[in-house]
């Protein structure tokens, strides 16, 4: 589908001569941080695609306003995700959220607890896509009993 970080991601005129050259498009973003860390990137079209690691790029919204900046230069988006069923469901409501969205990375193989730790109503894929819940919020709530069985070592029930 992609190349993804053929050389590292802050050596921007490189990333910009390897896109240029390429006919197989290049993705890359997972280790950028905010707006400032995407800016020169999309500015100089050095990628095809931005893969923009939600929680490590300053969250829902700054994800939501990377992918509208990328989109300004023609640069489609994609979610990196190696999170949690919470983390996928957040990054899916954001990816749902950008016009320029293209495909969303799963943590596929991932524990089957971290699923579990959260209700949803029906199923989590549906053909392939994920499914969005129409309600409040992610749609889900934490399932404690789970939560508390996966705590780390010293730490104590939050909710």
């Amino acid at each position: 589908m992609w190349l993804e970080d053929p050389v590292p991601p802050d050596n921007i005129e490189a990333m910009a001569r390897v896109t240029h050259a390429l006919n197989v498009p290049v993705c890359t973003g997972e280790n950028l941080y905010t707006r400032q860390g995407f800016r020169q990137l999309c500015t100089m079209q050095a990628t095809s695609g931005v893969h923009i690691d939600i929680p490590k790029s300053g969250g829902l919204f700054e994800a939501k306003r990377i992918a509208d900046f990328a989109d300004l230069y023609g640069i489609w988006t994609a979610c990196h995700n190696p999170a949690s069923a919470v983390g996928t469901i957040a990054s899916a409501h954001a990816a749902a959220s950008v016009r320029n969205f293209r495909v969303h990375e799963l943590a596929g193989g991932r524990d089957q607890w971290t699923f579990d730790m959260v209700t949803h109503e029906g199923p989590f894929f549906d053909k392939g896509y994920f499914v969005i819940q129409d309600k409040p919020g992610l749609g889900i709530d934490l399932n404690k009993d789970v939560v508390m069985a996966h705590l780390a070592p010293g730490e104590s029930w939050w909710g």
